[in-house]
């Protein structure tokens, strides 16, 4: 997958947040089933990302090597059914 530009995160961001998300932080790939357990125990929707760069972040790490290796993770209340 390609690496995405700050431009292109930050509009996904935008989306996200639009549809009741909320960015909790990014982490490494082998970490992220710890926090999906986690958030999922508290009862709340979780989604991963295969992102790392955010609005608030240094556009100039877009080069770097674990820009497609980390994991952005986001949170919501579940809807009620």
């Amino acid at each position: 997958m390609p690496t995405l530009t700050q431009a292109e995160i930050a509009e996904k961001e935008r989306e996200l947040v639009t549809e009741g998300w909320t960015r909790q932080f990014t982490t490494f790939p082998n970490r992220v089933q710890e926090y999906l357990d986690l958030y999922g125990a508290m009862e709340l929707e979780v989604r991963v990302e295969p992102w790392a760069l955010t609005l608030d972040e240094d556009p100039s790490c877009s080069s770097c090597a674990l820009t497609g290796v980390m994991r952005t993770i986001f949170t919501r209340r579940k809807a009620d059914l």
